[in-house]
């Protein structure tokens, strides 16, 4: 089965040389993780069998965080912890996006940016979700940020996992509709706006930096130009959100909500 580091070991040497002036010291760095990854590069050790005596060599894995091979089992007990966590309630699955004139930011801002989008999904799912005219209660969420889309493209998203339901102030279990959970209506126009907003913060108070094609953002007239049509385009909303089974005992089979990809909200330019 060809793997990312076959990849990169066959290719990684012509890639590196090809994009010398646009590659970071980080990505270097992780590639060449991946390259050395279970190889004599970084050393091994003896295992062997207890019954038979055999004995073989392991070699040492990176542990990069971006390795896909070294994430498997890191992978396998985020799932596990979180699985636990599950109560026996249904799920809804809400994805977040920004259009590309965002990405473009995104990518030379990627902390604060990042940041921005975490937070203000957050504050919108938790703001509707408290207004009595909706849902009247008090929720958490898991969120997990997606930086590349399916096409492996520069693409940041969220996905944010939530209970089909809250407490109310007064400590009681508020169960929202079957098989509704918030109107992604104005889900979609809040968060736009929250993002908007605090995208707006960051750049009154220096925290981001514009290179290349996007130099002239530097200039905040420009900047506030750049972001005005951003302001009037509608959040486009998938079919459905994805109502998802909640955990039962006995239910080993129970797939990750975040792989349960159906529903989505996505605001995006150019479409």
């Amino acid at each position: 089965m060809l793997e990312v580091a076959d990849i990169f070991r066959h290719h990684g040497a012509a890639y590196r040389a090809e994009q010398a002036g646009c590659l970071s010291n980080e990505q270097r760095r992780v590639i060449a993780a991946i390259e050395a990854c279970r190889t004599a590069a970084l050393g091994g050790h003896l295992e062997q069998c207890e019954d038979c005596g055999e004995t073989r060599v392991a070699y040492n894995s990176c542990r990069n965080r971006h390795c896909p091979k070294c994430q498997g089992l890191a992978r396998a007990q985020w799932l596990a912890d979180r699985q636990s966590e599950l109560l026996p309630v249904p799920y809804f699955h809400i994805v977040f996006t920004v259009p590309a004139a965002i990405a473009a930011i995104a990518l030379q801002n990627k902390a604060t940016v990042y940041d921005i989008l975490f937070k203000a999904a957050a504050e919108t799912v938790r703001t509707i979700a408290a207004d009595p005219k909706h849902l009247g209660a008090g929720i958490g969420m898991i969120a997990v940020l997606h930086t590349w889309g399916s096409a492996m493209t520069h693409h940041p998203h969220i996905h944010a996992i939530v209970p089909g339901g809250g407490l109310s102030p007064t400590g009681s279990w508020i169960a929202c509709r079957p098989g509704f959970f918030l109107s992604v209506r104005v889900l979609s126009r809040l968060y736009r706006r929250l993002f908007l907003a605090r995208l707006m913060a960051a750049f009154n108070r220096g925290a981001l930096r514009f290179f290349g094609d996007l130099a002239t953002l530097a200039k905040p007239a420009a900047f506030t130009e750049y972001l005005r049509p951003l302001r009037g385009i509608e959040c486009r909303v998938g079919e459905d959100v994805a109502i998802l089974t909640p955990h039962r005992p006995g239910r080993a089979d129970f797939p990750h909500p975040v792989l349960r990809r159906r529903g989505s909200l996505r605001w995006r330019s150019g479409e």
